[in-house]
């Protein structure tokens, strides 16, 4: 007996998978903390190096803003005299120190009401210039200190950007971020200051540009992570510095532009920065300081943002774009290293736990493949391995035993019948529907003697091979076998739309049972057994389909018309000597595929109108030029027959005979014409009544 174990047992076992488990949660836990500290650390830093570029951005407008405060105050103060070169080149000279000092400071002048610009400028090569627009002239001199020769280009001091918006606005303040001209490119702004003069009115405007430059620079050398990125944009989403100096770039003319932060080449910024305005919206309506961890094509990502407010009207963002692969790095390594621990635990306590789970779950999952096929009784099947579990051997046992008790009830229902309902859960009640159905009747010639020459034991093994392989081609062709009379059978084949696939059905089985039937006779005849014969009927039509009985005891069959009529054509089968009779319905469904030979017109008992019977002779593809003659002369002679001209249907018939000896259909119909023709029937109709209570 096979030895078996306790599940009690087997979960003590698996005690050690809940402590691997334990161990597993420990180290996720860790991780997770971890994870969230860095995080939080990361997001603190962030802010830090936020008020950082806050405080240098700021640090750069203020100086700006202070050098435009300074020579508007000279203006006022009255220290420099604008009628006197000597206060003029005074005032140039203390420009240029400022330049000097401040190598992001570009250009400072003043531009008056009456059209005169004076101002200094930084060139490209790091020296200064002075500028100046005479009153009236729209033009520029740009002279290089140390060279006596200026340079000259169009300027008109009122349609510059800066000072209209100085006189519309009447006040201090800055323009946009804009692109300065020069090489090599570059981002500015420019801050003005208004001088007011009597009646307190624009007298001139001061203005100093400043290049945001340093900006690039001072958040190049920011400490951050490896591939951290730290930028500048403004309420448009447009870059004004970027750590990896990607401000600005080209349009489709190939003009330099300042970039849009969604059009960047740094794909770790665009993304990012497309990511924030889908969840967040364009960059205006931001929370003031926030910050979001995303999930982006280069992966995930920490990103925190601080504005940098100016009280000039200058409204920048800063941005901070830190990847969670350079934040979890260290941890990342160390997690590794816990983990291989973790896991050599794991490998050593797995071949147990993996043999223990295989002796649960692979029984398990037989016995519920098993429950699967029984509720939808496919009992079909083999025992399987035994468990060594005791419940589990149990429940092996009672399955077995059920699908055995299954199998025995099967051979007493329609198992079609049975699984229908199982499928459905539905309870078989009595009650019948109206349908489409092909009813199949076969009945052994003579079994009666045979039955009485026969012991008991012969009998029954005899009955039994027939039975046998008869119900067999029923089964082969999806039937119901309703049940056996003696040594009847009753079949059926339900149509779920019309009747013509499962009569074709109901005639192949026909047609394979008479095959079988010849073979078995070969094997009887070398037994010295009786050779049986069956006659095969076979009707399509409406009847009643379901259960007959009680609410205890049922049988799944069909009534109507239609049974009684399929009865009737198998025992036609005895007044003509054939095997298969089918009616006219079943002949016209099945014209295609199955060849079926005209045999008479009748009325079987039940019917008061008469109706065409066919012989089911062979399939389509087996007919032979014969047969198709014997059909052609058969039908011939029978439509001399049914209009009455029983002299010539004999003749036909008799003739027919001559060629075809061994048909016995034409022998029946030559024998009845011959006797018609000397006693007429009375109100011929075209057929006869047949009463076949013999």
């Amino acid at each position: 007996m096979t030895r078996t174990l306790s599940i009690r047992t087997v979960l003590t076992i698996l005690m050690v998978g809940e402590i691997v488990a334990a161990i597993g949660i420990t180290a996720w836990l860790w991780y997770g903390n971890g994870q969230a500290s860095i995080n939080n650390l990361t997001r603190a830093r962030c802010l830090e190096i936020s008020h950082h570029i806050e405080d240098q951005i700021l640090h750069l407008l203020t100086t700006a803003s202070n050098t435009a405060k300074t020579q508007k105050d000279l203006i006022r103060s009255g220290i420099i005299d604008l009628n006197s070169a000597e206060s003029i080149q005074q005032l140039l000279e203390h420009q240029m120190r400022h330049l000097k000092m401040n190598r992001w400071l570009t250009t400072v002048g003043i531009g008056f009401s009456n059209g005169l610009f004076l101002g200094a400028q930084r060139d490209p090569d790091g020296g200064l210039q002075e500028l100046r627009s005479p009153a009236g002239e729209d033009v520029l001199h740009e002279r290089t200190l140390g060279e006596e020769v200026p340079k000259t280009s169009n300027f008109n001091l009122l349609t510059r950007p800066w000072y209209q918006k100085a006189t519309e606005t009447q006040q201090s303040g800055w323009t946009g971020i804009y692109k300065f001209s020069g090489i090599p490119p570059q981002l500015g702004a420019t801050v003005f200051e208004i001088i007011r003069g009597s009646a307190n009115t624009v007298s001139g405007v001061a203005l100093c540009d400043i290049t945001l430059g340093p900006i690039d620079e001072f958040l190049r050398l920011l400490r951050m992570t490896e591939n951290g990125r730290s930028l500048v944009l403004g309420k448009d989403g447009k870059l004004v510095a970027t750590s990896r100096g990607h401000s600005l770039g080209s349009d489709e003319s190939g003009k330099i532009v300042q970039l849009k932060a969604a059009d960047c080449e740094d794909a770790l910024i665009r993304d990012t920065f497309l990511m924030l305005e889908t969840k967040l919206g364009e960059v205006s309506t931001w929370p003031v300081r926030g910050s979001q961890e995303l999930t982006t094509s280069n992966g995930k990502v920490v990103s925190v943002w601080s504005p940098v407010k100016d009280a000039g009207g200058i409204n920048l963002i800063s941005l901070i774009i830190i990847p969670h692969d350079d934040l979890v790095t260290e941890i990342s390594q160390r997690t590794r290293t816990t983990g291989l621990v973790f896991l050599a635990l794991i490998l050593a306590t797995l071949p147990i736990v993996w043999r223990t789970a295989a002796g649960i779950t692979r029984p398990v999952r037989e016995l519920n493949k098993g429950m699967q096929k029984i509720s939808r009784f496919e009992i079909d099947g083999t025992p399987g391995v035994p468990s060594r579990l005791t419940e589990l051997n149990q429940m092996q046992q009672r399955m077995e035993g059920m699908r055995h008790a299954l199998a025995s009830f099967e051979k007493y229902v329609p198992s079609r019948v049975v699984r229908d309902l199982v499928q459905k859960d539905q309870i078989a009640q009595p009650g019948m529907t109206e349908a489409t159905a092909c009813v199949y009747f076969s009945d052994v010639v003579g079994f009666t003697g045979i039955a009485e020459q026969l012991p008991p034991e012969q009998l029954v093994k005899l009955g039994g091979e027939y039975m046998e392989a008869m119900s067999q081609q029923i089964h082969n062709q999806d039937g119901v076998l309703d049940k056996f009379i003696g040594d009847a059978i009753m079949a059926f084949w339900v149509a779920q739309v019309d009747g013509a696939r499962v009569t074709l059905r109901a005639c192949i089985t026909a047609l394979e049972s008479q095959r079988c039937l010849a073979r078995l006779r070969q094997d009887w005849a070398t037994r010295s057994m009786p050779q049986l014969h069956a006659r095969i009927g076979i009707h399509t039509g409406p009847l009643l389909v379901g259960n007959m009985g009680s609410s205890t005891r049922l049988n799944y069959t069909v009534i109507g018309d239609s049974v009684n009529l399929a009865s009737r054509l198998e025992g036609l089968n005895r007044f003509y000597s054939t095997e298969i009779i089918v009616s006219e319905e079943v002949a016209n469904i099945v014209s295609d595929e199955m060849h079926c030979r005209i045999l008479d017109h009748v009325a079987v008992k039940g019917r008061r109108q008469g109706g065409s019977i066919y012989e089911l002779v062979c399939e389509k593809s087996l007919v032979t030029p014969e047969l198709l003659e014997l059909a052609h002369l058969h039908q011939s002679a029978l439509a001399c027959y049914e209009a009455g001209e029983f002299a010539s249907a004999a003749q036909k018939f008799e003739s027919n005979s001559r060629r075809y000896p061994e048909d016995q259909p034409t022998k029946v119909l030559a024998q009845r014409c011959l006797e018609y023709s000397k006693s007429p029937p009375e109100n011929w109709a075209g057929f006869i009544p047949l009463d076949l209570n013999f």
